[in-house]
């Protein structure tokens, strides 16, 4: 009975096998084409989408192609429309197959095809072999020059002076550049994941203004990789999903001289306000290859500060040892405006001498991208000559030679001199701020100004806050800085002056030694939920004081330092009397019949008990960070610890009362929070944060030390991302002494859903999602939903967002609401 199942199921098994056969068999299919009157059509080309095979009819119209079951067969030729048939091995003709292409003369006067099925059939095929044509293992040299230079002499706006507004376009003669620099590198690469770039050279003068495309590592643009580059978010046209952004159409075909097809496919937006570009691309039949590249960039689709435009181009060379075409130069073109002063700009590099090497293994990679050696801006001239692959221009060499001349003219009357353009002081720095400059001391001397100071609030009136700022690094790279910080309030008529001092031991861990102490006013909410401009209008205008405060006279040791490269640990050691607070005024001015509520944030009706009694602490605060991809860049005496991360950044964190002149106000408080924030592929950018906190201790702490949480009670948003924010729910109403679970969800899909709305596509507006949840003991869970629209503004000029908010929770007092998002008020002042 077991032999005859067996045998059965043998049985079965081969009889499917063969069944998948019969269905997967290709057929060799001959046809013909012609055209409506019957004659045949030469050089039609005829290809079946998905696959490599293709082929033209000859002077007869006839082809013969291989084919399989509900494949579909393309025949296409200039001036007629493209046919498109699915082939049956039971349906479809026997013999040879008759074609009939119409002429675009007689078609449907509505007829429109923008798509070159050939050209995607050709870039598809150049798809499917990017992970093959993508070098890995590898090492090659790489040279690059860059420059910025002002496109016109305009010297002025609202009749400051240019160098006034940034001392970085201090240039007297417009021929001159704003940033000119070359460098010699050495590239290494495991995959386009894992990359280490080595500094051998750089020479370089003035200030790249945050467009820095110098190194092979800010500079490549990969096509064949899915994250194109590292500074420019775009989607690539090899990327399966590229027919979703652009239209191809085949511009030229002719062979080279080895005899391989080359093709000339140009691609174009199907939106123009999605991350994507337009230009041409060469691709050879040689295991389908790219071998150029022209694209233009539009700055407002990739969100690029003060760039209008990016152009790139790119060769690829034949390398016959590795059998592959591999990038031999590119170069990138800009053009846009710093403030209101046009600039143009280039970045051109150079890559020989790739070398294969099977053996490379990921533990050579860490999380150094970039390592600068020792000597690397001391090569000698003869270095230069021999790594140049092409020699400077006359007004390049004029430039480095003039800087040369400055850096050996270091006599404190020449660098005083040099200083002497951007230190003037005039009244509109006044208000604004200002700062001396002393090179040859290295040192500055910073006026913090008085305009985004001034303010408004009902226990002060009006207040405005100021200091000075010294700053010295030495010749050991330790910098130190002192401080002094300033505050009046005009109704209280009382100063406030704080102060610090700090010391950076080195740039390699960030050592840093912090002494700091003085009297100062707070919210109650550290995390200054109610930024000062809003709160100022608020108060002054409608009697809404929202922010409550209270005055801590303090001392304050810090210590803090980067450890192991993957970690960053503080700890605070920290005396401070804490004292309660009451309005200095009982109406605002500007709205008298008004009156303020009380500074207890507990009960705002209470202007007779404060919110805690006055007293003396002394807290221990010790926090650690860890960033498990944490990138770098090393300099021979410094580290440059860059802020991204593709992984989840945690945070843990202690605060311990070590002693209290009121018992019940002892706490010990630990917590954790961990927050991710990316963007995901084409989709757009999330982020995700996740936080939790105890007090080990039930004590009836000082409201100043409860866990507040940044709520919001008007209808004006302050960030640019709302991941630490309930904007429905008020100030101080979750606040707890005891524990808390907070998590924030935000996607900003950045284009993906509104630029292929019609019409909403022109708005530059991008759709945002967001979920907030709050739990904390003996009170509902507290929940918000939102949907808004980001980018609002005009032009390049798009600093606000626009969110509808629904609460769910028993105790939420708004269920529904609006909020008009100012995203550069927290830059502005807190």
């Amino acid at each position: 009975m077991r032999d005859k199942i067996l045998n059965y199921v043998l049985y079965i098994s081969i009889l499917l096998l063969g069944m998948m056969h019969s269905y997967a068999q290709t057929h060799s299919l001959l046809g013909r084409v012609t055209d409506q009157q019957g004659k045949p059509i030469e050089n039609s080309i005829v290809f079946i989408m998905k696959t490599d095979r293709q082929t033209t009819t000859n002077a007869n119209g006839v082809f013969s192609i291989t084919i399989e079951d509900g494949q579909h067969l393309y025949i296409q030729k200039d001036n007629y429309a493209i046919k498109k048939l699915e082939y049956s091995r039971h349906k479809s003709p026997i013999g040879q197959w008759d074609i009939t292409l119409t002429s675009l003369k007689d078609t449907d006067i509505f007829y429109d095809n923008p798509q070159d099925d050939y050209a995607l059939f050709i870039m598809d095929l150049a798809s499917k072999n990017k992970k093959k044509n993508n070098l890995k293992k590898y090492s090659v040299d790489f040279y690059s020059k860059g420059n910025l230079q002002l496109a016109s002499g305009r010297q002025t706006f609202l009749g400051q002076k240019r160098k006034d507004l940034d001392p970085t376009l201090d240039i007297t003669d417009v021929n001159k550049y704003i940033y000119l620099g070359e460098l010699s590198s050495q590239l290494t690469t495991l995959n386009e994941d894992l990359n280490k770039e080595k500094v051998l050279a750089l020479n370089e003068i003035g200030k790249s203004k945050d467009l820095y495309f110098l190194t092979a590592t800010d500079s490549d643009i990969n096509l064949y990789n899915k994250v194109v580059s590292n500074q420019i978010n775009i989607i690539s046209p090899l990327m399966s999903y590229a027919k979703s952004y652009y239209y191809f159409k085949l511009l030229n075909k002719e062979k080279d001289t080895i005899g391989n097809d080359i093709y000339t496919i140009q691609f174009t937006p199907k939106r123009d306000r999605e991350p994507i570009m337009e230009g041409k691309i060469n691709i050879t039949s040689d295991n389908w290859q790219i071998t150029k590249l022209y694209a233009a960039i539009n700055g407002e689709n990739i969100d690029m500060k003060n760039v209008k435009q990016i152009v790139i181009t790119q060769e690829y060379k034949y390398n016959p040892e590795l059998n592959l075409y591999l990038k031999e130069s590119q170069n990138l073109y800009l053009k846009g405006k710093f403030l209101v002063f046009d600039y143009i700009g280039s970045f051109k590099g150079y890559y020989q001498n790739y070398k294969l090497n099977s053996d490379i293994s990921k533990s050579e990679f860490s999380n150094e991208l970039i390592h600068y050696a020792n000597n690397f801006l001391n090569q000698p001239h003869d270095y230069w000559i021999k790594n140049r692959p092409y020699p400077l221009t006359t007004r390049e060499i004029n430039t480095f030679n003039e800087q040369e001349v400055k850096l050996q003219e270091t006599t404190k009357t020449t660098l005083d001199s040099l200083d002497k353009r951007t230190n003037n002081f005039t009244l509109f720095k006044l208000i604004k701020g200002y700062q001396h400059i002393n090179t040859h001391k290295n040192s500055s001397i910073t006026y913090r100004g008085l305009l985004s100071t001034f303010a408004f609030n009902a226990i002060q009136g009006f207040n405005v806050t100021t200091g000075l700022d010294y700053a010295k690094q030495k010749d050991d790279n330790s910098i130190t800085k002192l401080g002094t910080i300033v505050n009046y309030g005009v109704s209280e008529n009382k100063f406030r002056v704080s102060g610090y001092a700090s010391h950076i031991f080195n740039q390699i861990n960030y050592n840093t030694l912090t002494i700091s102490g003085g009297s100062t006013i707070l919210q109650f909410n550290q995390d200054d939920p109610v930024k000062t401009p809003i709160n100022s209008i608020a108060s002054a205008y409608f009697g809404k004081n929202y922010a409550k405060y209270f005055q801590k006279d303090y001392l304050q040791i810090k210590y803090e330092q980067y450890a192991f490269n993957k970690f960053k640990f503080t700890s605070i050691l920290e005396y401070a009397h804490r004292s309660a607070l009451n309005n200095s005024l009982q109406s605002p001015p500007f709205a008298p019949h008004k009156d303020f509520t009380s500074n207890n944030p507990l009960d705002p009706t209470d202007f007779s008990n404060a919110p805690f009694k006055d007293n003396s602490i002394f807290k221990l605060s010790l926090g650690m960070n860890i960033i498990f991809d944490q990138k770098i860049i090393s300099y021979p005496d410094s580290k440059q610890y860059l802020p991204t991360s593709k992984y989840p950044i945690i945070k843990l964190n202690l605060d311990k009362t070590l002693n209290s002149t009121t018992n019940s106000y002892n706490y010990t408080f630990i917590s954790f929070a961990t927050q991710y924030n990316d963007n995901i592929g084409k989709i757009g950018n999330l982020y995700i944060g996740l936080s939790a906190g105890k007090y080990l201790e039930q004590n009836d702490i000082a409201f100043t030390d409860y866990k507040h949480f940044n709520g919001n009670q008007t209808f004006i948003g302050s960030t640019a991302v709302y991941n630490k924010h309930f904007n429905l729910l008020p100030y101080y109403e979750y606040s707890t002494n005891k524990s808390y679970v907070e998590f924030h969800l935000e996607h900003d899909f950045r284009g993906y859903i509104m630029n292929k709305i019609p019409l909403l596509n022109k708005t530059r507006y991008s759709l945002v999602i967001g979920y907030h949840v709050l739990n904390v003991p003996e009170k509902d869970v507290y929940g918000e939903y939102s949907i808004g629209l980001n980018n609002f503004g005009f032009g390049k000029f798009r600093p606000f967002r626009i969110d509808f908010f629904h609460s769910v929770s028993a105790d939420a007092p708004k269920r529904f609401g609006f909020v008009f998002g100012i995203k550069v008020l927290d830059l502005i002042q807190k």
